[in-house]
């Protein structure tokens, strides 16, 4: 396996693996709590990374692109995912949070004139189709849907639209480990802000917590972050995004041992589906302008 392929595969091994030691922080934490102290560790973390190594701690992008990543791609996202893995647990979120590069590129179409390939557009409608299986909720008619679930896609589409509106102002000039770094921080203390105001302290804050909270800081967030834009260094971003589609499949294939959450023929055909279009859209993404989708949780 060449080096790209492996750092793209943990970092995606990574990503998915961290929605059951989530769901165990809500156990005890308010989930925009748990979530604020996830990213602003995470991004202390990062920040303090690249510092130590000698890398810029500057992201080379002005302070509105900075606020308004921190308040689409962490504020908003993170607090839609921990919100839904409180109520639906670990599985749900696990498939509905990574749509986010779809929304990306039918944004990337509307609104900077990028062309998909037939390919890409098949991988689009499968996408979206299997998360309106995830979605629905009840009979095929009357219609009725999740409202956890609508939650979690919000938060998706929100990430999308911090991605194409702030794609101009990015692209080719940001220091991406440093403007993650920042974004997450701040966005994390807004989030912890939030959710100490607004749901009170933690039930508990313990051994087992702070391990958690480490834990999804760490080996969650920051190093498969790091090891994501490692590998799109040393191969294309079509080569290493294609492995996109494992991050879905790991969260809700951990969430069945470990949380004792028995996937439903509904959450495994809207699972497929997904990934299926992650696959299409973002292993040829390289051949186009298609806007990289962000790192997932």
């Amino acid at each position: 396996m060449r080096s790209a392929t492996a750092l793209g595969v943990a970092s995606m091994l990574a990503w998915g693996a961290a929605y059951v030691p989530s769901a165990w922080l809500v156990e005890t934490w308010p989930p925009i709590l748990a979530a604020g102290a996830r990213l602003t560790l995470a991004g202390l973390v990062l920040l303090a990374v690249l510092a130590a190594l000698g890398r810029p701690l500057r992201p080379a992008v002005g302070p509105g692109v900075v606020g308004w990543l921190a308040l689409t791609q962490t504020v908003l996202y993170y607090a839609a995912v921990f919100w839904g893995i409180e109520r639906a647990g670990a599985g749900l979120p696990a498939v509905l949070a990574n749509t986010d590069p779809l929304f990306v590129a039918v944004l990337a179409v509307a609104f900077l004139g990028e062309h998909l390939s037939r390919r890409q557009w098949l991988g689009l409608a499968v996408g979206l189709v299997g998360a309106a299986v995830v979605v629905w909720e009840g009979p095929l008619w009357p219609p009725a849907v999740s409202p956890e679930a609508l939650v979690v896609v919000g938060g998706a589409a929100a990430w999308s639209v911090g991605t194409v509106v702030a794609a101009r102002g990015v692209r080719g000039r940001a220091e991406p480990l440093a403007l993650a770094g920042w974004q997450m921080t701040l966005g994390g203390v807004v989030l912890a802000v939030a959710g100490m105001i607004g749901e009170g302290p933690p039930d508990a804050t313990g051994a087992r917590e702070i391990a958690l909270i480490v834990l999804l800081a760490a080996v969650g967030s920051a190093l498969p972050l790091a090891l994501f834009y490692t590998a799109l260094i040393q191969a294309p971003a079509a080569e290493v995004s294609a492995w996109f589609f494992l991050v879905p499949v790991v969260g809700v294939l951990t969430a069945w041992p470990l949380l004792g959450e028995t996937p439903t023929v509904q959450l495994v055909g809207g699972m497929v589906g997904v990934s299926a279009g992650l696959w299409l859209v973002l292993g040829t993404a390289g051949r186009g302008r298609l806007v990289d989708s962000p790192a997932p949780p």
